[in-house]
């Protein structure tokens, strides 16, 4: 994987608190499951000695070649292509792992956000402050468009998914002034989409109640939708904290509550603490981890300001204890 490109400028979020929150020993052993633009890697990676060994895994080409472009120099970084959730059952993940971290891994991070990178590019067609086809894939080579997954929705299926993925309260109406547009051959690009959402939701009443953009909360639906990227999230965290040495920490930034509440929700349980119905669990609940500031971490003030994608990042944090593996869990000799 070559660099073709200079990285550009990227600032990742609550990096001075993943520095203080994710140490890493001599010799110490980092798994990066959503690499980026190699932001948080190249920090990190300034701190560590050199036996350290990290492997930063995306699943979005551009993002790998441009990371590469930025620290393939460093001998102590592998890049691989892959998902939080599927990278467990790829061979080279696994021997990166029976050869580079046999007992286990020091530190874990999850950045779950959408990269700058992404955002600007209007040919992914992620945002609707740019023109661009429907596309919102994170690995641009795979899987259905948005435009592709829109026309295999119904009303009901596609008010669904606003309603879950984008905590969207007028989710029917949006869904069907939607599809009204794909069936009447109007929805094509980007600004396709936000016109029909601005059917419903007026763009001039939200600015003037400086409210955010009525088109955000459908294009994050859609965007989530078309990645299923919620679909595995507990799953992957799990699998996570399975692989860490005891001791090892794994930390998740999160950017919008449907994250943050499976982040929350997974860490707890791991945890040990029972957020069921009643009082007590019906059975005591494993605990493989510590919680690290239990409520989480959210950005200063100055980082707020000066960095505006992260004003609504959480970073949240669990310390795996010295208990027996779980055999639901990550098990290398299974896969």
């Amino acid at each position: 994987m070559p660099p073709d490109s200079a990285a550009p400028l990227h600032v990742p979020v609550l990096l001075q608190e993943v520095l203080d929150n994710l140490p890493v020993p001599p010799a110490g052993r980092v798994l990066d499951l959503t690499l980026g633009l190699g932001g948080h890697a190249e920090a990190i990676l300034a701190r560590c000695d050199a036996d350290t060994r990290y492997l930063g895994v995306d699943r979005d080409p551009r993002a790998r070649e441009r990371a590469w472009a930025r620290l393939g120099a460093d001998g102590r970084l592998s890049i691989l292509a892959g998902t939080y959730e599927d990278i467990w059952s790829d061979p080279a993940f696994l021997a990166w792992l029976d050869q580079q971290a046999p007992a286990g891994l020091d530190a874990v991070l999850m950045d779950l956000g959408v990269s700058s990178l992404q955002l600007k590019d209007a040919e992914r067609g992620f945002s609707f402050q740019h023109e661009g086809p429907l596309d919102m894939r994170m690995d641009p080579e795979s899987g259905p468009t948005a435009l592709e997954w829109l026309a295999e929705q119904t009303d009901t299926t596609l008010a669904d998914a606003i309603y879950a993925y984008g905590e969207e309260r007028a989710s029917r109406p949006v869904a069907r002034a939607i599809l009204r547009s794909l069936q009447a051959g109007t929805l094509h690009t980007t600004l396709d989409l936000a016109a029909a959402v601005y059917t419903v939701l007026s763009k001039e009443i939200a600015r003037r109640k400086q409210q955010i953009d009525p088109a955000t909360r459908t294009f994050q639906a859609i965007r989530i939708a078309v990645n299923g990227e919620l679909t595995r999230l507990a799953k992957a965290i799990e699998q996570a904290v399975a692989a860490l040495k005891p001791g090892g920490r794994l930390g998740i930034i999160s950017f919008h509550s449907l994250e943050d509440r499976i982040a929350k929700q997974t860490l707890r349980r791991l945890a040990g603490i029972y957020d069921g119905p009643g009082r007590t669990a019906p059975q005591p609940l494993p605990r493989r981890l510590k919680l690290v500031h239990a409520g989480g971490l959210k950005p200063g003030e100055l980082e707020a300001r000066t960095n505006p994608p992260s004003r609504s990042a959480r970073l949240r944090i669990g310390e795996r204890l010295a208990a027996d593996p779980d055999p639901s869990l990550l098990s290398r000799t299974q896969l």
